[in-house]
Formats: C-alpha cells, sequence, structure tokens
C-alpha cells in the first residue's frame, strides 16, 4: 500500500532533521532494548548448525513472512552471537514502508563476517493477490532511506525470497509495483489488480472494526465511491470501510453529504482515517446538509485518535450536527475530528456529547488542529477523567492552550509602500519556529517562516488569496512549547 507520513507541517527543515535524529537515536534504543529483552526465546531463534540461524515472525498483523534466516555460506566462524528481530511497530518508519510485505527485520551480526545470506520464507496465502515475481528486498540506509539490494533468488517452489548481505541492519520485503510506483518509476510490467472484496485489508488485520464490518456493503460502497449520499447506518459504515480498507492509497478526496439523519444508537463505531505504521487519512469534504448523527459511541481506549474523523490533512466540514456523541479514549480526541490538518474553515458544525478517557489533546470539536477556523459552530462536551468532570470551553486544544499563553509585540512589524511587510530584528533567539502569519477574513491562509526573512512580499506569494476589499491582516508567531502564538504587533494589510 501507498504509504504517505506527515511530520508536524510547521517545523522548519533544520528542526525536522533534528526530529529525525532524536528519532532514529531512539528507534535504535528501542530495537537494542526489545532485543535484549528478547535473547534467544525458545521457539522463536533456532541455531541450525553452527553457520545459520533462523527466527519464526509470529506476527498476525503482518502475516506474509513467517520465517527469516541468517547463512554464513562460506563458513567463515560461528553466528552464535548473530540474531534476528521483528521490529513491526517497534521501528515505526520501516513498519510503514510503501508496498510493505510482511514484518520488517533487525538483522544482529558481528561485522567480521561478509556475504552472508539472508533469506526471508514467505506464506503465498497472505499475499493478497500480489504476484511472487515482485517481491523486492529493501535495506535501511545510515539516514534513514530505503536502498534496493539484489535478490539472490525467489524460489516459488519452497516459498522463499533470498539475498546476499553485507552489513547488519533493517531489511524487508516490499512490493515491487507498490514501491517504486510512489516514486514515480514506470513499473506497469508489475501491474496487477486485486479484488477488494476477496481479500482482508491492513485496517481489519491492524484495528478493532467494530460494528462497521457487519453493517458495510463493499459492493455499494465500490460503486459509489468516492462521492457517498447517505440516509442509513450502513451506508455510512460503508464509507468508513472505503476510507479505511480501499481508499488506503489516499488517491481520493472523498465527498460524504447525509441526505438523512441518522441514529448510531447501539452500534460500535470506529473513525474515519487512522494512523498506525500506516498514514490512512480521511481528505475530501463532508456535508451534513442540515442533518443530524446521533448517538454515536467510539471506544479505542489504547489507539491514537479518537473522533468521528480519526486522521485527515485536509478535510472541510460544515451544516452538520452530532447529537449526544460519546468518545472514550485517544490521545486526541474530539467529537467530530482527532488530529487535523490543513483545514482551513469549519462552518456550522454543532455537537452535544462526552468524551471520557481521553490523556492527550482534546477539544469539543477538533483534539488536535493547526490553523482552523470555525464559523458559525457551538458545542456543549463534557469531558470526564479519572472521576473529574469539567466541560469544554473550546472547539479545540489549541484554542484553549492560545487562550493561555499570553501574547507579546517584541518585535514590530510595518508595511512599507509597494506591499512589503518587514519586521525588526534582535530577539530571535528567545523564540522558537518565527513564522509569519496571514489571515484573510478571519482565516489563516500563510503560515512562512520567518527566521531567515526579515521582510516578504505576500501579494507576490499568495496575491489570489487575498481578494480586493478583504480583511488582511498580519503579524508574527512563534512556539511557545504547545502552541504558535502572537509576538509582534498586528498590522492591518491594504488590499484596495
Amino acid at each position: 500500500m501507498f504509504r504517505v507520513f506527515m511530520i508536524f507541517f510547521l517545523l522548519t527543515f533544520t528542526q525536522m532533521q533534528a526530529v529525525r535524529h532524536t528519532y532514529m537515536e531512539r528507534v535504535q534504543e528501542a530495537r537494542e532494548q526489545q532485543a535484549r529483552e528478547e535473547g534467544v526465546a525458545e521457539g522463536q531463534l533456532q541455531q541450525h548448525g553452527v553457520n545459520k540461524i533462523g527466527r519464526d515472525i509470529r506476527n498476525d498483523a503482518k502475516p506474509e513472512v513467517i520465517t527469516v534466516t541468517l547463512e554464513d555460506p562460506n563458513e567463515t566462524g560461528k553466528l552464535g552471537g548473530a540474531y534476528i528481530q521483528d521490529i513491526y511497530r517497534v521501528d515505526y518508519m520501516a513498519s510503514g514502508v510503501v508496498g510493505l510485505v510482511g514484518a520488517p527485520v533487525q538483522v544482529y551480526y558481528s561485522e567480521d563476517f561478509n556475504d552472508l545470506l539472508l533469506t526471508f520464507y514467505y506464506d503465498p496465502e497472505e499475499l493478497r493477490g500480489m504476484p511472487e515475481r515482485n517481491f523486492i528486498i529493501l535495506h535501511e540506509t545510515e539516514d534513514g532511506t530505503y536502498d534496493q539490494v539484489g535478490i539472490e533468488e525467489i524460489d516459488t517452489v519452497e516459498k522463499t525470497v533470498s539475498v546476499s548481505i553485507d552489513e547488519p541492519g533493517v531489511y524487508l520485503l516490499a512490493d515491487r509495483y507498490q514501491w517504486y510506483t510512489v516514486w514515480g518509476v514506470d513499473v506497469s510490467d508489475y501491474a496487477y489488480t486485486v479484488d477488494p472484496e476477496e481479500y482482508e485489508s491492513d485496517w481489519e488485520r491492524e484495528c478493532d472494526t467494530g460494528s462497521i464490518m457487519e453493517l458495510a456493503d463493499v459492493t455499494w460502497a465500490l460503486e459509489n465511491g468516492p462521492n457517498f449520499h447517505v440516509s442509513t447506518p450502513w451506508q455510512l459504515a460503508s464509507v468508513v470501510w472505503y476510507v479505511n480498507a480501499y481508499n488506503d492509497l489516499g488517491l481520493e478526496r472523498i465527498a460524504l453529504y447525509l441526505e438523512d439523519d441518522i441514529d448510531l444508537a447501539g452500534y460500535d463505531w470506529v473513525p474515519m482515517g487512522w494512523l498506525g505504521p500506516m498514514d490512512i487519512r480521511f481528505d475530501g469534504v463532508i456535508d451534513g446538509q442540515g442533518h443530524t448523527i446521533s448517538n454515536m459511541d467510539i471506544h479505542i481506549p489504547y489507539d491514537n485518535h479518537c473522533a468521528f474523523i480519526g486522521h485527515s490533512t485536509g478535510v472541510e466540514v460544515k451544516n452538520i450536527t452530532f447529537e449526544n456523541a460519546h468518545i472514550t479514549g485517544g490521545y486526541y480526541a474530539g467529537i467530530v475530528g482527532a488530529e487535523i490538518y490543513i483545514s482551513p474553515v469549519w462552518t456550522n458544525v454543532h455537537v452535544t456529547g462526552r468524551i471520557t478517557d481521553s490523556y492527550g489533546e482534546v477539544g469539543s470539536i477538533i483534539g488536535r488542529e493547526a490553523g482552523t477556523t470555525f464559523k458559525d459552530c457551538s458545542a456543549d462536551v463534557i469531558a470526564e477523567r479519572g472521576g473529574t468532570e469539567k466541560k469544554l470551553e473550546y472547539f479545540s486544544q489549541r484554542l484553549e492552550w492560545l487562550e493561555e499563553t499570553p501574547a507579546t509585540e517584541d518585535f514590530t512589524l510595518t508595511v512599507e509602500e509597494g506591499g512589503k511587510v518587514t519586521r525588526s530584528t534582535g530577539n530571535e533567539e528567545q523564540y522558537q519556529n518565527l513564522m509569519w502569519h496571514v489571515e484573510v477574513d478571519g482565516v489563516q491562509v500563510l503560515q512562512r517562516s520567518a527566521e531567515n526573512e526579515t521582510s516578504f512580499n505576500p501579494m507576490e506569494i499568495i496575491g489570489q488569496r487575498i481578494p480586493r476589499g478583504s480583511d488582511c491582516r498580519i503579524w508574527l508567531v512563534a512556539y511557545s512549547g504547545k502552541v504558535y502564538a502572537r509576538v509582534s504587533n498586528i498590522v492591518e494589510y491594504p488590499t484596495e
């Protein structure tokens, strides 16, 4: 499957690199710690003489690979100190590689060895229609990217894929068609089609699907997607399946229109869009057309995302009411959205209900967002945790943090003739991620790094998004540790 990864989009390139290096260090520590704890557990790591070891892979989420072995064909020494570790969900970057087949593994051995033979044993019944000729083996490089290594042999009788390796590290099987297509390489000779009704999806393997698969009509979803008009719980469940199981390539923007009120009482609902090793998003539009979804109950105590929309990087929501919703769990939790990015305006969204035992960023409408404007919205939501209740006064966690973070005017902005906006200097070292912030008619249309830029002309960058006669305002923001807060005066930008 195509996997699209999103790093919080307001970070600068330098900080993203720093985050990446820190992340890789944590990954390596986690690998080593897990390896120490696992040791050579009986029934997992097998010693096949002095020159060969193997590990059974018992991973229900990624069952394609069943055993991995490491062999020294040259018999140069004992492999007793070497072993193989399943790192699925230990290393999230390897676990989210496009076209991943089975669990990725970390291979440990002394660097005294050269040209060892690494072999993956696979179960053809779990390939879900992928031709065996599509196998490639990828190796994680020092900078965290992945290179293809030359396959010695694909044995379709013994069901093995082997490669000669000259260094320890992370190795994994992948689907050549999916891996190279996402990079724009023509691999049409390896294209294949799969009936989505025939095979279990990654979502069904990875997640609790609640009542969705009992209700969903897959045929109806395939015939109507990606533009859905729904009136019943089973139709809405069919959309959830389409987003989470079928559109996991992320190629389609979904349109969901309510044609009637929908009562979800008695159903165990789950979010549209989920984030594990894979990044599956609901992107598109939800238009309730004045209708109500009532009695929605989502209970996901240990997942990151708990809301009607779990994860999105571009969704517009409007003209919809959620009545008597109950959300339980999640690090990001809200009635409508859990973690939402690049969604400028939500209009006429109304919610009532309760959010219980969420342990992270919580808002009445959206848990985590980064610049959404709420117009003509309302909420009456109680949050309960550890037996303590409080009414959520803010539509999102960011808005609450913004209210708690005092604005400053440590920088001065001026608008010069010709439309250039200039800022003062001298306070940069006090702030993290200094950004230009531009709003048009109350909606954020731009955040742009100002750390190495003392002036810019908005009309040259986003002129098409600043209509004549609009209310355009500009100021500087910086990251306070929780939220981007104002750190300059506000200037009115001329649009006549």
